[in-house]
């Protein structure tokens, strides 16, 4: 069959690989139909994916179709349109729960694999993936199933923070996790500001997201915010940078008492000013991935047309071009979100 595969650093082919079939009674057959490309992917194209292994078949934002399953598999049909949870734990290793996941932590199992980062993804004419990591929409279209992973993604953070409408949130940087952040805080109804040194990525959340109040500037933001907020400070702060710098520098955009929420993240070590953080008494805490009921619940909203996800989608390839575009995407600064189509 054919796939997409990330050979070495910025070698990418369009090629023939081994078939997949279903491996045990639980598991289930899929062929992607719409693949979205992400940060992470570009990241790998581009050497800078610390967790790649190559060669990789890449793609781990997925919508597909149910082509055949296993004996035991009773959640899904032939047929069926879903969305892809592509985070493989203990229980789909094989392997005996991790604390992380006997406490229902999925999301950060301890022997956690991600489908097109860690081990061959989904953008192939089809594979295998357990059955209990696919979430059923019988409303939604393909395109739409494959932004549910970073949706979820957001929506997970957003929960996790506790925030509520009385909230003023900063949400800094405006690329794809950041705007999945903005549209779970908009469910919540806090008033949300934005920070970005890319002006198009601002103006965009402020076109469709309804952000009023947009930075791009952060040696000037703390005054600034301080002025629209009559002297205060955002009671949260959501990083989706993954910068060092940035993830540092958001402990001076929170105001007392208030709470910063690391999304994106890196390697390296960040520096906290202790004096700075015990003085305001902040919470900091970390979100990463997303768990089953963040999939399910945004299928409902989705379905339910409470989230809108028309403008998400900015640019479309048929997946045998990819080799050429990978590149041009990765270096396109006013890309929001690519999708590839396998259908």
């Amino acid at each position: 069959m054919k796939a997409i595969v990330l050979e070495s650093p910025n070698q990418i082919v369009y090629k023939n690989i081994q078939d997949n079939h279903l491996v045990d009674s639980n598991s289930v057959l899929v062929k992607p139909r719409v693949v979205g490309i992400c940060g992470t992917d570009y990241h790998a194209y581009m050497g800078k994916q610390p967790f790649i292994n190559y060669p990789l078949v890449i793609g781990h934002e997925l919508g597909v179709e149910v082509l055949e399953v296993g004996c035991d598999v009773t959640n899904v049909e032939p047929g069926d349109a879903c969305a892809v949870e592509p985070y493989m734990g203990c229980q789909e290793q094989g392997e005996t729960l991790c604390f992380a996941c006997k406490r229902g932590h999925t999301n950060h199992c301890l022997r956690l694999k991600v489908l097109g980062v860690h081990m061959d993804g989904g953008l192939c004419e089809q594979f295998v993936v357990p059955s209990n990591k696919l979430h059923r929409s019988g409303e939604l279209k393909y395109e739409q199933l494959a932004l549910i992973e970073t949706l979820a993604i957001g929506y997970h953070a957003v929960n996790r923070s506790g925030i509520s409408a009385h909230d003023t949130v900063l949400v800094v940087g405006a690329g794809p996790i950041g705007l999945s952040i903005i549209q779970s805080i908009n469910l919540v109804g806090a008033d949300t500001m934005v920070l970005d040194v890319n002006e198009s990525r601002v103006q965009f959340a402020k076109k469709y997201f309804g952000v009023k109040n947009t930075f791009v500037n952060p040696e000037t933001i703390s005054n600034e915010m301080r002025s629209i907020l009559n002297g205060d400070m955002p009671t949260a702060v959501f990083d989706a940078t993954g910068n060092t710098k940035s993830m540092e520098s958001s402990f001076d955009y929170v105001g007392s008492g208030g709470k910063i929420i690391l999304v994106g993240f890196n390697r390296e070590n960040i520096v906290i000013n202790d004096e700075q953080f015990h003085r305001n008494e902040l919470s900091l805490m970390a979100s990463r991935n997303a768990l089953p009921g963040d999939f399910t619940n945004l299928i409902a909203l989705m379905e339910d047309g409470i989230i809108d996800t028309s403008h998400w989608i900015t640019e479309r390839e048929n997946w045998s071009a990819l080799v050429t575009t990978m590149s041009i995407w990765s270096d396109a600064t006013e890309l929001i979100k690519g999708v590839v189509d396998i259908s």
